[in-house]
């Protein structure tokens, strides 16, 4: 956050709201998708102000598009202005991945970090896809939400269960699915090709005749599937971590586990050095797996245990753009397989110890190795620059709470509480004087009292179930003193506080919605037993993995398979393609890209190595040329950056640093 970023961000603070969000708040640029403007989740960026640089709101589109006035999905979306005052006319949309797993959640994640860059020249939009997170209100599974909030919230705060409140598949997803069936949603109308539909009807409704397309893992599949259910107006499409209809997904699951580690072989089969310090690296990966199950590393030299489990989740950290600590681990694996082959730890053990966050070092250690090259002025300006560094970044996150502050202020204002604040903070009081049967029972009834109708009788008769004395006379109280509005604070202070537990529900019924109906008729059960008995590598077929999905399997069994003959077909189009992968990416496998690429005859494809899931926002190499292709994505890209990502393989004698 420079100086001049602040300055502008407090400028507009104070100025007056942006007329160019008059349409949307009017009602949107297309009848047949109306756009209702609401306040946006507290995920913004500091420097976006909710109404100047941003607005939030819903699309409402038809669950079902061949009945267009029958049931409507509201759909959530942000809108982020381009950091420029001629931006380019066609936006950029992000499609998430998941499916299902939202966007919104974030809103900073998709303006600052995913289409940061794109800002500069064009406005940025993202929504939650139907059945997503916060668009998911239209097939939520309120009443075995109530039944098992208990458990829930308990399992989510790391508490163990209470008898008869045990969470699991089958109290949750069996119960839930029997109730979305018997609930007004049609289920069928769920799937990857309505959604196409929704974003050419989000991008219309928020006055964009021609747009781009970014989309990372299912949001790949999503942009395809643009591509052929609704291309009109689509520009330009950036792809990065391909899941191809064509391909099997969960018969595969761990075929690209096997795809990352192979490329890893190769990477150092391809570096002299490494080729003969660890000549035999793919046979030792495929014995360790059964080495440290049988043997693992025990915890007696100070550190954890470690078994194929453990080892492998560390080494699949990779895959995350989040754990960038863990980027440079790939150069470190040949050395660590080859050294736990012999149940040697020591270089396991060094990275877990050394390899953290360098913003938590002190600025000497910074320096590292190089140090000793330079004169004792140099040191000192090194040092004097890295300990600023660390001060503008401390400086960084007061700026940041400081605005957040500000924007609260002017932007929303401060009120006084509210009849329904005292409300619920006498609530919380009351509770603590319930046994903790009665404070269950409570709680179950308060969370089937938030799934129905919103109104002042319906919190007086939840009172009057569960408190007596003084508690109840001053609740009713504070009820009876209640308007529309406190009536209406109460149920959305209500759905805030128990979202997080629904969302760990939703997310998860979100993905068997569409892997459940559109995926699994293409897949068995069979197929995957088949796929898993010829891995060859024990290490990456961890058990959670295996029994997650032989659990989904069954899971799925419970829907009524709503198969598309087309889905599965490979797409083709004209529209100019980016095509990224990661060689690390153990989610999709970086060979799904180039798969994806031989039906697109303007495709570009770039695979990067050392990258994973989300390849391209790993370095600014990738950055650059999603930059570059938007700009023009008729210009043959410029890859020579690409190969300075490959990583350099620690040999077994180099001292550790």
């Amino acid at each position: 956050m420079t100086p001049e970023q602040i300055i502008a961000a407090i400028g507009l603070l104070v100025s007056e709201p942006d007329p160019a969000f008059d349409t949307l708040r009017d009602g949107g640029f297309d009848a047949r998708y109306p756009v209702s403007v609401e306040a946006c989740p507290e995920t913004t960026s500091p420097l976006d102000i909710e109404g100047h640089t941003l607005i939030c709101g819903t699309v409402s589109v038809p669950e079902n598009y061949d009945a267009p006035d029958g049931r409507r999905i509201p759909l959530e979306f942000a809108l982020g202005r381009a950091h420029t005052t001629q931006p380019f006319p066609d936006a950029v949309v992000y499609l998430h991945g998941g499916p299902a797993s939202g966007a919104l959640g974030s809103i900073a994640a998709m303006t600052d970090v995913i289409l940061g860059s794109q800002r500069a020249h064009r406005d940025v939009v993202s929504f939650d896809q139907r059945a997503a997170m916060l668009s998911s209100t239209t097939v939520r599974c309120s009443g075995v939400m109530a039944e098992n909030i208990v458990g829930l919230v308990r399992s989510g705060a790391g508490k163990p269960a209470i008898e008869g409140e045990e969470v699991s598949d089958e109290t949750v997803f069996g119960p839930c699915i029997e109730e979305l069936y018997a609930s007004e949603a049609d289920l069928t109308a769920y799937n990857t090709a309505n959604n196409a539909r929704d974003v050419r009807a989000v991008m219309s409704a928020l006055g964009y005749p021609e747009y781009n397309i970014f989309g990372i893992s299912y949001g790949t599949r999503l942009a395809l599937e643009v591509l052929r259910t609704a291309p009109d107006g689509v520009r330009a499409v950036i792809i990065d971590g391909v899941a191809p209809t064509g391909v099997k997904l969960y018969d595969d699951l761990f075929g690209p586990h096997g795809d990352a580690l192979e490329a890893m072989f190769d990477q150092c089969a391809a570096q002299p050095a490494c080729a003969e310090a660890y000549p035999d690296l793919r046979q030792k990966t495929a014995d360790l797996g059964g080495k440290l199950t049988q043997t693992p590393i025990p915890a007696a030299r100070g550190q954890i245990e470690i078994d194929a489990t453990r080892f492998y989740n560390l080494i699949n950290q990779r895959t995350h753009h989040s754990a960038l600590w863990a980027r440079d681990l790939t150069a470190y694996l040949p050395r660590m397989i080859y050294e736990l082959s012999d149940g040697n730890a020591a270089t396991l053990d060094w990275y877990l110890d050394t390899h953290i966050d360098p913003r938590s070092k002190e600025p000497a250690d910074l320096l590292g190795a190089g140090a000793e090259r330079l004169s004792d002025d140099e040191r000192a300006l090194a040092l004097a620059a890295l300990a600023t560094a660390q001060s503008m970044q401390a400086q960084r996150k007061t700026v940041a709470a400081a605005m957040e502050q500000l924007k609260h202020d002017l932007v929303t204002g401060v009120t006084a509480v509210s009849v329904a604040e005292a409300f619920d903070q006498r609530v919380t009081e009351a509770g603590r004087d319930l046994t903790r049967e009665a404070l269950f029972a409570a709680a179950k009834d308060y969370a089937r009292m938030l799934a129905g109708p919103r109104s002042k009788e319906a919190i007086a008769a939840w009172i009057d179930s569960h408190f007596i004395g003084p508690d109840q006379q001053a609740l009713s109280a504070h009820v009876a003193a209640m308007n529309d509005a406190d009536v209406e604070r109460v149920f959305e202070m209500g759905a805030t506080e128990i979202a997080p537990f629904e969302a760990a529900v939703e997310s998860v019924m979100g993905l068997y919605i569409y892997a459940c109906q559109e995926d699994f008729p293409y897949n068995s059960q069979d197929g995957f037993e088949a796929a898993l008995e010829a891995f060859p590598y024990a290490l990456a077929a961890t058990e959670p993995m295996q029994t997650e999905l032989r659990n989904m399997y069954a899971t799925c069994a419970l829907f009524e398979p709503a198969p598309r003959a087309e889905f599965h077909e490979p797409v083709r189009s004209e529209v100019p393609v980016l095509v990224a992968g990661g060689t690390n990416d153990t989610q999709t496998s970086w060979k799904w890209s180039q798969l994806a690429a031989e039906t697109l005859p303007h495709a570009q494809l770039v695979i990067f190595p050392n990258a994973g899931h989300g390849a391209s926002l790993y370095s600014d190499c990738g950055l650059d040329m999603n930059d570059r292709f938007i700009l023009d994505p008729s210009a043959e890209l410029d890859l020579s950056c690409v190969d300075a990502l490959t990583p350099e393989f620690v040999l077994p004698d180099v001292p550790l640093r």
